[in-house]
């Protein structure tokens, strides 16, 4: 018997250039004709629904429109992130149908259904390197017991005759209505994806059906905020020589325009990536507060963004991590603050060549960097965090540059960019 898989339906993707993997999708679906009495495996739906970043929090949630409808191979579905700091793992659930043109959907009602996955994320090489092969990210081994398998029975689906092969493999049954469904697991660290396949009883191969993909989590943490003080978090700390624009007015600006250069590069690039903001308005939270940001939302990067000021001479970008002895995952923090703080000077450095690159400090036990708040073990620490000082505001020269002379409008966003390119490579290299 011929088996026809997914790839039968062609979307054609109508969209704005706000589009992405995660934004709002218009498609129109067109059905290719099939012959008869031949075997169709059609992906039908996924859950949960994804909801918009700017609006997960709300009571009046903004889902994403297609999240729950499955499109053909190679386009990558983002998984979710439920519970991360006890789950530890990320999840989707598939609902399939499968029948046969001149045969009622019942057809193959109580056939087993063989689930695998393959890896499908390759890590990027230099010029010249040997090509890297697909591997899967992370380890199953740190899920909740609940949670460690590659497949589980599905929780908003019906699934009838769930057994669990081995770690790697499950099996189903196709119920009366030729429908089936399973949960899917893979370790929640970005860009992990897999390609989902089945092989339905009798059949001498599998199908490849979808591909899924842990989506890259990022916060950006704009430094100070509010009127008040917060521990760990004052409102406010340097004031711009001549401007007088406050540190916290720069920092949500940075913020702000970091998350929008992010998500370009989720259109442009074709990512899987959400953006939080620990604050969006101008609020003070503790330092603890901001880091259990990154912890609920699953984040692999949590970046504080802040500037300095000293004694109107001084000048420089530097990047914060905790001390080594207070820190469970330094070296990956140290590798994430080099690409940032590298990336910050190298734009700076561009407009203005008094730039200076004053490199990496692991002195301070900052509360925004805290591994326990953070979520982060000895053994199990997904979230990088590191702590970016733009540069000296209450230096003059940085103060033209970044608030008054003509283009300092493009410098912030040329030194957002960069940043944003540098935390992309981060999720792409580091774990």
């Amino acid at each position: 018997m011929i088996i026809v898989p997914i790839a039968q339906h062609i979307f054609r993707r109508i969209a704005d250039s706000t589009t992405s993997p995660l934004s709002r999708t218009a498609r129109r679906e067109v059905r290719v004709e099939r012959p008869e009495n031949v075997l169709h495996i059609d992906a039908i739906a996924l859950a949960p629904e994804i909801f918009e970043e700017d609006s997960e929090a709300d009571a009046d949630r903004v889902a994403i429109e297609g999240s729950t409808e499955p499109q053909a191979t190679p386009h990558k579905h983002p998984m979710v992130k439920v519970e991360p700091s006890t789950d530890r793992i990320a999840h989707r659930e598939l609902k399939i149908r499968i029948w046969s043109e001149g045969h009622p959907d019942n057809h193959h009602a109580g056939k087993t259904v063989t689930w695998t996955m393959a890896p499908l994320f390759v890590r990027p090489v230099a010029e010249g390197e040997e090509a890297a092969v697909a591997v899967f990210r992370g380890d199953w081994a740190q899920a909740a017991v609940v949670h460690r398998d590659r497949f589980e029975t599905p929780a908003e689906f019906t699934a009838t005759g769930f057994t669990r092969l081995s770690q790697e493999q499950a099996t189903t049954t196709v119920d009366d209505t030729g429908h089936t469904a399973i949960r899917i697991n893979l370790p929640p660290v970005a860009f992990n994806a897999a390609r989902i396949s089945v092989q339905l009883e009798g059949e001498a191969a599998a199908v490849e059906l979808i591909d899924l993909e842990v989506p890259g989590i990022i916060v950006i943490d704009p430094g100070h905020g509010g009127v008040g003080n917060e521990a760990g978090s004052s409102a406010n700390n340097a004031t711009s020589h001549t401007s007088r624009v406050l540190e916290k007015e720069l920092t949500l600006d940075f913020g702000l325009r970091t998350r929008t250069a992010l998500r370009a590069l989720r259109v442009g690039e074709n990512q899987n990536l959400r953006v939080h903001l620990t604050r969006p308005g101008d609020e003070n939270k503790s330092g603890e507060e901001r880091a259990f940001v990154g912890r609920n939302k699953g984040a692999d990067i949590l970046l504080s963004i802040h500037f300095n000021g000293a004694n109107t001479v001084a000048r420089g970008t530097e990047t914060l991590v905790r001390p080594r002895a207070t820190n469970v995952n330094f070296d990956e923090d140290t590798a994430l603050a080099q690409r940032v703080n590298d990336a910050a000077y190298n734009a700076i450095l561009a407009h203005d060549t008094g730039a200076r690159n004053r490199g990496i400090k692991s002195e301070r036990d900052l509360a925004v960097l805290s591994d326990k708040s953070l979520g982060n073990t000895t053994v199990y620490h997904p979230l990088r965090a590191a702590l970016l000082e733009v540069e000296f505001i209450d230096n003059e020269s940085v103060d033209r540059l970044l608030s008054i002379d003509e283009g300092y409008e493009q410098v912030r966003q040329d030194i957002c960019d960069a940043v944003a390119g540098a935390l992309l490579e981060d999720l792409r290299m580091n774990q």
